[in-house]
């Protein structure tokens, strides 16, 4: 019987074992031989780990439990017409590729000291015929390529450059040459048309380089770095970064926790390989990449987990949570902290040893590398570096349609859509049932860790994702085909501009989504007010002519098996078992988590009626990502809480505040003596107040006002910090339309002075305040003022 394993499974425990990362020391030193820098890649493949660490016994046990199957079934015929039976398909260009990863797995256990395969003559033997046959006849010029031209420009160049180096000392001349001569006729060079750009690019450059190591070819390596040069620079459309932090690959994609985190990992590969060597990636490049780490993607890990909202179709591959994705992150973080300037390092270090030191949930170890282990132990030991202290931040990604909004005890994150951003990406059978994952979900972390880890997107209710208004309609779990003239899908698209939002003091901001379903009718105004520990979720215009149930979704929480939860709605407990309420008049509910760290209040400015469900669901993984994953069913129970708009609502609306962190007592007196008040919630603007932080929150969907005092003659993001001293407003244009300046009247307000200026805000009068904001190629950032009173 064959003895199947994935791709996945194999680059997963790859993963595990190894991670393919890249040692160098950062000490000054002579230029390295092309033998050295070999070498100083083959001992991350395979470093002279200490065989008495437990962790790294288990690693090499698992490597064994895997390359003992794969060697016992690899079809060793002299006239064979395949390596492994399930690899006999020459259609699917991922069967092709399984042919290389699993060599791969099988050399690094010959390579691999302490492995019963350790230098192992018979199957070395068997190694180095296999590689022969897999590039004579699946894998060299004369072979036309199929399916996806990741495999062939990607993942086999990736997968047979480990091989080669692995093997290297036991490769012929003429073995070496056939594989070289295979990739430089597949991938030729690093510009693959199409591809070309963020992660994709980043990996065929760092591809390219150990190719040039392994064939002692200097262009290459120049090739190598050269080609770095497209993605270092800011972008104000389609793929890479831009200057407010947010990572868009695949075109209309947030991917910062997934193509993104490729890229980085790739990178602090890169700058270490080359370090040392005429070829070390340039200084600018690496001080823009701290950048990155600072603008990008710190503000989207939450105590280890990377957000869900910027993983893409990742979300729906079982074994890719959120904390794997987040850990590998901290792992390049921590590689880069060993080359980067005393300042970096510091910071780096302390951001790593936070997040590593407040997650609970899984165990940072398991995911380092283990050339990176004794670095890792390192840091965690050293009373010298301090932890970074909980973050207090609220940061809006306009160029990716996503927002966050940190405090030490909670982290929310609010997953939008436009006419930029597509609503969810699902391409090669993966992500199939995320539908309503852009529509305005909200993702709360708090100190359930396991949330959105265990299981929650095979078993959760994907009609009902927290903060998402949608129509009831039954959809189809189906991918979408690549684009024409594209390698990816081209997917939905909202026509709708105005989605973005306003951030002040790195505290407080204001998001709204002008959302207009896909193939419905369906249209709202959505707008999320955050400062503090409240946040204010407001709906209007919410409008459909389909004959079918509109519903709004305040809440769908996992609950985890073993903890005791418990509901509560206007101080009665409910629902101690699965089962569903409807409450005509409520004011406040609660969800009474695994500990007072998890719990969570709802408060409704006006008695709404309101639907609780307690169920237990059955999904696989299968069934939202359908390449290899299990069919097994996993069961995991829910709290549901939405409101029911009918059929063919004209103009309904709501209105809800989440208190995460609060208990049943506190959610009461928050309701008995609310914080939040509502300004405003029309199809033209939606403005709340949180008087105890002194912040106001605007959304102009047309130049509309006075609310509260407060005007726009645009459409436009207001937010307003008012303290006895100081007022700060920011103001940004969502569509990304506005090449002039939005007038913002606080007919209210007076001012004495300018306290702190920004060159696109002209402050016209400061009594009342009347601001001219410039927002001409702004791309949805915030331009901002503080006054002194």
């Amino acid at each position: 019987m064959a003895h199947t394993i994935s791709r996945r499974a194999l680059s997963v425990l790859a993963s595990l074992l190894l991670l393919g990362g890249l040692f160098a020391s950062c000490a000054k030193q002579s230029p390295l031989s092309f033998d050295q820098m070999r070498e100083r890649y083959y001992l991350t493949l395979v470093p002279d780990a200490d065989l008495s660490d437990t962790l790294v016994q288990r690693r090499i046990n698992a490597l064994d439990d895997a390359a003992g199957p794969l060697w016992k079934s690899l079809n060793k015929a002299p006239d064979r017409g395949w390596l492994w039976e399930e690899n006999k398909d020459t259609t699917v260009s991922m069967m092709m590729g399984g042919n290389f990863a699993k060599l791969n797995t099988l050399a690094a256990a010959y390579r691999t000291k302490g492995s019963r395969y350790y230098g192992n003559p018979e199957m070395k033997a068997d190694i180095l015929a296999g590689l022969d046959w897999a590039i004579a006849s699946r894998y060299n010029p004369s072979v036309e390529w199929y399916d996806n031209w990741w495999d062939w420009v990607i993942g086999v160049p990736m997968t047979l450059n480990n091989t080669l180096v692995l093997m290297y000392d036991d490769l012929s001349p003429e073995q070496l040459r056939a594989a070289l001569g295979a990739m430089d006729h597949f991938a030729p060079d690093v510009t693959y048309e199409g591809a070309a750009t963020g992660a994709n690019k980043i990996w065929q450059c760092g591809i390219m380089a150990v190719r040039g190591i392994l064939g002692q070819n200097p262009d290459q390596l120049k090739m190598a770095v050269d080609g770095l040069g497209t993605e270092f620079k800011y972008v104000t459309g389609k793929d890479g970064f831009y200057e407010d932090g947010s990572f868009v690959q695949h075109q209309w994609h947030p991917y910062t926790g997934g193509y993104g985190r490729s890229m980085l990992s790739q990178m602090a590969d890169l700058i270490a390989l080359l370090s040392g060597t005429p070829w070390a990636v340039p200084q600018p490049y690496e001080a823009m990449l701290y950048e990155w780490i600072h603008n990008g993607y710190e503000p989207l890990v939450y105590r280890g987990a990377m957000m869900d909202m910027v993983r893409g179709r990742e979300i729906s591959r079982p074994g890719c949570t959120d904390r794997w994705a987040g850990h590998s992150i901290l792992v390049s973080m921590l590689r880069l902290s060993e080359v980067a300037p005393a300042a970096e390092k510091e910071r780096l270090q302390a951001f790593v040893k936070a997040n590593v030191l407040s997650d609970d949930n899984r165990d940072f170890m398991q995911d380092v590398p283990t050339y990176l282990l004794a670095s890792a132990r390192a840091l965690m030991a050293d009373g010298e570096v301090k932890p970074e202290a909980p973050q207090t931040l609220n940061k809006v990604f306009g160029a990716m349609d996503r927002a966050v909004h940190k405090r030490p005890g909670f982290a929310l994150g609010i997953a939008m859509s436009s006419n930029r951003i597509e609503n969810y990406e699902t391409i090669n059978g993966e992500n199939l049932c995320a539908w309503y994952t852009g529509d305005g979900m909200t993702y709360l972390y708090d100190n359930d860790l396991a949330q959105y880890s265990d299981s929650f997107w095979p078993t959760v209710n994907p009609y009902r994702m927290a903060g998402t208004t949608e129509d009831t309609r039954v959809r189809e779990a189906k991918t979408l085909p690549f684009g024409p003239g594209l390698l990816y899908a081209d997917g939905y698209k909202s026509p709708q501009h105005w989605v973005g939002g306003s951030s002040i003091e790195g505290r407080y901001g204001m998001a709204g989504m002008w959302y207009d379903a896909q193939d419905c009718t369906l249209e709202a105004k959505k707008s999320w007010l955050m400062a503090g520990d409240e946040i204010v979720a407001l709906g209007a215009g919410i409008s459909s002519t389909d004959g079918r149930t509109i519903e709004t979704t305040v809440e769908n929480r996992k609950m985890n098996p073993g903890a005791d939860y418990r509901l509560t709605l206007d101080g009665e407990a409910v629902l101690a078992a699965d089962g569903v309420l409807n409450a005509p008049s409520a004011h406040w509910a609660h969800f009474a988590g695994v500990d007072e760290h998890t719990n969570v209040g709802y408060w409704f400015p006006q008695p709404a009626t309101v639907n609780l469900q307690r169920e237990a669901r059955t999904g696989s993984w299968y069934a939202i990502s359908q390449p290899y994953n299990p069919k097994e069913p996993i069961t995991r129970s829910y709290f549901t809480l939405w409101l029911d708009h009918g059929k063919s609502p004209k103009d309904a609306t709501y209105a809800y505040v989440l208190l995460p962190g609060r208990d049943a007592a506190a959610t009461a007196a928050f309701a008995a003596a609310p914080g939040v008040e509502i300004l405003a919630n029309t199809p033209q603007v939606q403005a709340a107040r949180n008087t105890k932080e002194g912040v106001t929150g605007f959304s102009f969907w047309e130049a509309a006002g006075p609310v509260a005092g407060v005007s726009a003659d645009a459409p436009a993001s207001v937010i307003v910090h008012e303290t006895p001293e100081t007022i700060t407003v920011g103001v940004s244009d969502p569509t990304h339309l506005n090449t002039g300046a939005v007038r913002v009247t606080l007919s209210e307000a007076k001012a004495a002075k300018v306290a702190e200026e920004h060159p696109e805000v002209k402050v016209v009068s400061l009594s009342p305040v009347v601001l001219e904001v410039g927002m001409d190629g702004s791309l949805g950032r915030t331009r901002s003022v503080t006054l002194r009173k």
